[in-house]
C-alpha cells in the first residue's frame, strides 16, 4: 500500500510561526527556549515527574530561564505535588502578559508553607489576568482565600493589577472516593469571585462513564463489579449541603465581591435553597445562562417558588436546574415547569429557549427538558429514566 502525505496539520511547524508549545517536564528545569519561538502564544507544561522521584524533586531551587514574553496563555497540567518554592513566583516574573491560566489536576500550592506562598506570589505577579480555569484542582486551607484577596484587589485605587473576567472551577466527581467532597475547600472557593467576571461558574460534572470491567471506578468493595455493565454506582454527581452555601451566595450578592455585569453563572458545586437562588438572582438580573444545583421539594408551592426567582432574569435563554436531594421520576412533573408554567415564564424570559432540570445529574431518574421552536411553540417535558439509559 502507498504511503499517504502525511496531513498538513500534522507535518512540522517553523518555530518562527509556531503560535503554541507543549513541554513535558521530568524534573522542575525547564530548557531554553530559542530566538525563533519570540513570537509564541501559549505555552503547556506537562508533568511526566515520576512519583518516586517527585519529593527529592520539590527540594530543589527552581531556575526559571528568559521566556517569550508574547507568551499570554499557559496551561499546568498533573503536578500532583505542586511545585518546590520558587518555581511558579519565577515563572509568573518571565511571564508577565499572560491573560489566560488552566491548571489542571493538582495540589496547586504544594505540600509545604513555602510553596503555598510562592503559589500566592504567583497569583500576584499575573497582574493582566483575565481567565482562569481550575480543573481538578484542591489545595491545602486557606490557600484559595489568599488567592482570593490578590485577585480582587484591582478594585484598591493604587493598583495596577486587571479584573478576572471569567473563572472556572470544575471537578469531576469521583464516586468511589468517600473523601472527594471534603478534600474540596467548599468556604474558600467563593473568594475567587469578584466584581468584574462576566463567567462564574463552581461545578460539578459527572464522572466519564466506561464499560472497562478494569476500571476502578466500575469496581464496587472487594473488587465486585458494579451492576448496569459496570456503570450503575458512578451515574451523576454529589453537589455540597446547602448549609455550605453562604460563603458564595454572599459573594454573588454582596458590594465589593458581587459581580457587577454577569451573564454566565454555574454553581451546582453547591446545593442552594430556594431563598438562596432568589437572593442570587435578584442582583444578578443580567444573566443569560443559569445553571444551579437547588434543593427543591415536589410541591406546587416550591415549583412557583422557583419559577418567581427565575422571573428577576429577564435576560434568561438557558436554564438548568439540578435537582437535591432526588426525586424520582413520578414527581419530576410536580417539581417542575409544564408546557402552560413555560409559556408564562417566557412572557418574563423572553429569550428563553431551554429548560432543563435533572435529579443530581443523572440519567436513570428521568429529567425534564423543554426547547422553544422556531414557532415559538414549548416541546417536552418530563422524560423516564429509561429513555435515557
Amino acid at each position: 500500500m502507498a504511503t499517504q502525505a502525511q496531513p498538513q496539520s500534522q507535518q512540522p511547524v517553523d518555530p518562527s510561526q509556531a503560535q503554541g508549545a507543549q513541554i513535558p517536564l521530568q524534573s522542575f528545569t525547564l530548557p531554553n527556549f530559542p530566538p525563533e519561538a519570540r513570537g509564541l502564544k501559549a505555552l503547556t507544561l506537562t508533568s511526566d515527574i515520576k512519583l518516586d522521584d517527585y519529593t527529592s524533586l520539590l527540594s530543589d531551587s527552581a531556575t526559571i530561564p528568559p521566556l517569550p514574553p508574547s507568551i499570554e496563555s499557559l496551561t499546568l497540567e498533573l503536578f500532583s505535588l505542586g511545585y518546590p518554592p520558587g518555581f511558579l513566583g519565577g515563572l509568573s516574573q518571565n511571564l508577565p502578559n499572560i491573560k489566560s491560566l488552566v491548571v489542571y489536576s493538582q495540589l496547586f500550592g504544594g505540600i509545604s508553607k513555602e510553596s503555598e506562598k510562592d503559589g500566592v506570589r504567583f497569583f500576584e505577579n499575573l497582574k493582566g489576568l483575565r481567565a482562569l480555569h481550575l480543573l481538578d484542582v484542591f489545595a491545602k486551607p486557606h490557600f484559595f482565600d489568599a488567592v482570593g484577596e490578590v485577585l480582587r484587589s484591582y478594585t484598591s485605587e493604587s493598583s495596577d493589577r486587571k479584573s478576572l473576567m471569567f473563572l472556572e472551577v470544575n471537578y469531576s466527581f469521583r464516586h468511589e472516593d468517600e473523601e472527594f467532597l471534603p478534600r474540596i475547600q467548599a468556604t474558600e472557593l467563593p473568594a475567587l469571585i469578584g466584581p468584574g467576571l462576566i463567567t462564574c461558574s463552581l461545578n460539578i460534572s459527572s464522572p466519564d462513564v466506561t464499560d472497562d470491567p478494569d476500571d476502578p471506578t466500575n469496581l464496587r468493595a472487594e473488587g465486585e463489579e458494579a451492576e448496569n455493565g459496570g456503570t450503575g454506582s458512578k451515574e451523576g454527581i454529589m453537589a455540597f449541603n446547602k448549609t455550605l452555601a453562604t460563603h458564595i451566595v454572599k459573594a454573588l450578592t454582596q458590594p465589593g465581591t458581587a459581580p457587577t455585569a454577569l451573564r454566565v453563572l454555574n454553581t451546582t458545586l453547591y446545593t442552594f435553597s430556594l431563598d438562596d437562588l432568589k437572593k442570587v438572582l435578584e442582583v444578578q438580573k443580567k444573566l443569560s445562562v443559569l445553571s444551579c444545583t437547588v434543593e427543591i421539594e415536589p410541591t406546587e408551592l416550591c415549583k412557583n417558588d422557583l419559577l418567581r426567582a427565575l422571573n428577576s432574569c429577564p435576560d434568561l435563554e438557558q436554564v438548568e436546574i439540578v435537582s437535591n436531594p432526588t426525586h424520582r421520576s413520578p414527581t419530576l412533573a410536580r417539581t417542575f415547569p409544564s408546557k402552560e408554567d413555560m409559556v408564562a415564564l417566557s412572557k418574563k424570559c423572553p429569550k428563553l429557549a431551554s429548560f432543563k432540570a435533572t435529579v443530581l445529574k443523572t440519567t436513570s431518574m428521568g429529567a425534564v427538558e423543554w426547547t422553544k421552536g422556531e414557532d415559538g411553540e414549548w416541546k417536552g417535558g418530563v422524560i423516564d429514566g429509561t429513555e435515557k439509559q
